[in-house]
């Protein structure tokens, strides 16, 4: 049977949520149905996309970490349901409770009560180990195992377990446990070596003010790489799913247990997931370990999405029926789950034979519609608040305000002048500064993970010294904001 027109509708769509470029495939049966891709996976040089373009997956990765830890289990090397701290022993969480208590699946099914303190990571400057034992300095928004918080800071962490049980770097253990086997040969775990191959998509945002699509530089994911930090194509993404539908099983050969394949696919934790509401669809549904569980008229559907910067992706497939699907585009935001979501549920109409649904003029009217995991990028924590005291000015010259101030979780982050300007060293980033009133200062677009963050910067003085003695920032808009004391010039 002639698949070629499975994903038709796509041209349209994309050009509704503003996409430049799409790759897709499908599979059934462990046969490939439809490969390919619409639109330009660099507009400036009109390349197209295929199913052989790179793409940072983002979150899809977390599904490689989770299999890694599942490959160790079987090993006998690590146990989900251990406490941390018997692999680990000066392992510690800001809660007590936490520190003692904390197993693998309690981090693999985002059950930690940490807050997302997305500012956390990526960090050329620290190890996987570093941000493992930064976690005790950052405060949790909920207590341990009593909600689902997506937690992207605890799955980089489960790197470094990873990394201390065996001696191995994380990277070198996907490569040879998972890669290798699969024969994913133009898979790899780098942004910057992923930009320096002939196909691979050019990343976009969209801001939203006008200017349209925006190409951004890729992003290194260094300690974030058990989070996010997988670079693939469809075709390679074939191989991993076809693992996925046969248990465990690739080629003849068992990597990974039955047992623990259960595991990840199975529900283990209550999940909201989408603002909208359609009778035919779970409104929300739960996660396993780097899986999300739903149901989609009635077949269990087990997927992930990921977003990074410049690119949106989803990983699925429903088991019972050996159906497989894998998604990319290169537009980062908006979140393009609505059109994530139209095409999987209408190729999978049209390939199980269902009356077909409109999806997409279902979808079209959520958008720029916020809520759970379809949110807006730009996050303002000054929105709504009443606006500064006129006439205010800093207690000190600029040139007092500049230094180095460090938070034992975030690090150290610098305060320089540029062009006469305050701005604030974060990582690799220049955040400028801008002044509130009195000694706050507004930290206007932070780069933290698919949102960027502007938040209030307010400097405290020494109480015997009448010096700028450091700083508290809303890094983390669920928490108390984080404290910084000055430790140089």
């Amino acid at each position: 049977m002639d698949h070629s027109d499975l994903f038709d509708f796509l041209p349209e769509e994309m050009r509704f949520w503003g996409v430049p470029g799409f790759s897709y495939g499908v599979m059934r049966d462990g046969q490939v149905l439809a490969k390919g891709g619409y639109g330009y996976r660099d507009i400036e040089k009109k390349l197209p996309a295929d199913e052989k373009t790179l793409y940072g997956i983002a979150s899809c990765s977390k599904s490689f970490n989770s299999c890694l830890i599942a490959m160790l289990v079987d090993d006998g090397i690590l146990d989900y349901d251990r406490p941390l701290r018997e692999y680990i022993p000066d392992f510690a969480m800001y809660d007590e409770f936490a520190t003692r208590d904390m197993t693998l699946r309690d981090m693999l099914t985002h059950r930690t009560g940490l807050a997302p303190h997305e500012a956390m990571w990526p960090d050329p400057g620290i190890t996987k180990k570093d941000l493992l034992m930064r976690l005790r300095y950052l405060k949790p928004n909920a207590p341990f195992r009593t909600v689902t918080q997506y937690n992207n800071t605890i799955y980089s962490a489960i790197g470094a377990v990873a990394e201390v049980v065996t001696g191995q770097s994380w990277e070198k253990l996907i490569e040879t446990r998972i890669f290798e086997p699969l024969g994913m040969t133009s898979s790899m775990l780098s942004a910057k070596q992923m930009y320096a191959q002939p196909n691979h998509a050019q990343g976009y945002w969209n801001w939203e003010d006008g200017k349209g699509l925006t190409p951004v530089e890729p992003w290194e994911m260094d300690v974030a790489g058990g989070a996010c930090g997988v670079v693939t194509n469809i075709e390679d993404m074939f191989k991993w799913l076809t693992l996925h539908l046969n248990n465990g099983v690739y080629n003849g050969k068992r990597l990974v247990s039955e047992k623990n394949m259960i595991e990840m696919h199975h529900p283990q934790a209550p999940m909201h997931m989408f603002p909208w509401r359609f009778p035919e669809i779970e409104p929300d549904g739960s996660y396993g370990m780097a899986w999300f569980i739903q149901y989609y008229r009635g077949r269990k559907f087990v997927w992930h999405t990921g977003e990074i910067e410049g690119f949106c992706t989803l990983e699925g497939f429903l088991p019972d029926e050996n159906i497989c699907i894998m998604l990319a585009m290169n537009a980062h935001k908006p979140l393009n789950m609505p059109l994530l979501m139209t095409s999987c549920y209408t190729v999978f109409d049209r390939l199980l034979g269902d009356t077909p649904i409109d999806w997409p003029a279902r979808f079209h009217p959520w958008n720029k519609k916020y809520d759970a995991f379809y949110y807006h990028w730009d996050v303002d924590l000054f929105k709504d608040k009443p606006g500064p005291v006129p006439g205010t000015s800093t207690s000190h010259p600029l040139e007092d305000y500049t230094g180095a101030y460090a938070h034992p979780g975030y690090g150290t982050y610098q305060v320089r002048l540029h062009d006469g300007k305050p701005v604030l060293h974060f990582k690799d980033m220049l955040v400028p500064m801008e002044h509130w009133h009195y000694d706050v200062f507004r930290a206007i677009r932070i780069k933290e993970d698919t949102t960027v963050l502007t938040a209030p910067m307010s400097f405290f003085i020494g109480p015997f010294t009448g010096k700028i003695d450091g700083f508290t920032l809303q890094i983390e808009p669920t928490v108390d904001p984080a404290v910084f004391k000055r430790v140089g010039d």
